[in-house]
This record gives structure tokens, C-alpha cells and sequence, in this order.
């Protein structure tokens, strides 16, 4: 799966937007293939999660992200309705680069296979407010783990985004 420029800026700026918190949201397509083209950016709920219940939720916004599980059904139903899907959940990583964390796949995984099927992560590097690299997770089924591709924008520059 390639991640269009334009999508990719949008996460980055995004990300950018959010720093020194961690940015989240969803990219969306046709239904059918591989292809993008609608970008949902998502407020991150885990501040809000971390200040009610800080031993239910230990992290906050700095350091994870929650999207509303409700928001994400809703939006499902009316791109369905549209003839699209969910195919991307993006996050950034403020400081720390991109990669797939532990608790990413934590939280992407219940019992060892995807919690979302068919859906992949992205995950932006934010470094001190600006753009850094970015990969993409996608669950291999023969493997049961994650395939993690670094994300090259199509003008083939590594980790540059326009803010």
C-alpha cells in the first residue's frame, strides 16, 4: 500500500499540530484495492482518559493515543454507506521516531490476530515539532506478526514533509 503525498503531509502536519502530543486519525478509500484518498484526523482521548481514571489509563497524551471507538464506528457506517472503508489508522510518535512500538501492537492485537482486519498503521515521527520519517505496519497472516515498511513519499525523499 502507498500512502499518497498529500495524505502523508496531512499526518505529518497533523502530527505537527498536536506536537508535543501524540496526533491520531484515519485514512480511507475505495472499498475494493489498495488505493487512498479521505484523511479523518481524530482528537486524542487519551488526555481527557488519563486525568478521570490515570490507573485504568497510566499514559497520557504524550506518550499514546486512544481514538473514540464510537467516532470510529460511526464514521465506518457512513463510508461503508459511500462505498469506502477504513484502511489506515495513523499516529505520530512526538520525539521518539517512527516505529512500531510494543504497544502499538498491544493494541493493534487481541489473542494474536488483528483487532482491525485489513487495516494497517502508520506511524509519523515528530521530531522537536517538525517531520521526521514515517513506516507502515501491515499484519502478515503467514507470519501472525507485523510487516514494517518504511513510508517514501513518492518524490522518493526519505522523511521529508512540508509542516
Amino acid at each position: 500500500m502507498e500512502i499518497p503525498r498529500e495524505l502523508l503531509d496531512r499526518c505529518f502536519r497533523r502530527g505537527v499540530e498536536c506536537y508535543p502530543e501524540e496526533a491520531c486519525g484515519l485514512l480511507s478509500g475505495p472499498e475494493e484495492g489498495d488505493g487512498l484518498s479521505g484523511f479523518h484526523p481524530f482528537p486524542n482521548e487519551l488526555g481527557r482518559l488519563h486525568a478521570e481514571d490515570p490507573e485504568k489509563y497510566p499514559r497520557g497524551p504524550r506518550e499514546g493515543y486512544y481514538l473514540d471507538p464510537l467516532a470510529f464506528l460511526k464514521l465506518d457506517r457512513e463510508l461503508r454507506a459511500a462505498g469506502q472503508r477504513i484502511k489506515v489508522i495513523f499516529h505520530s510518535h512526538p520525539d521518539v521516531g517512527a516505529y512500531f512500538s510494543e504497544e502499538d501492537r498491544d493494541k493493534a492485537l487481541w489473542a494474536g490476530r488483528p483487532v482491525q482486519p485489513g487495516i494497517a498503521y502508520l506511524v509519523c515521527g515528530i521530531e522537536q515539532g517538525k517531520p521526521g520519517g514515517a513506516i507502515l505496519a501491515t499484519f502478515n497472516d503467514s507470519s501472525g506478526s507485523f510487516d514494517i515498511t518504511e513510508v517514501v513519499p513518492p518524490s522518493g525523499k526519505r522523511g521529508e514533509s512540508p509542516a
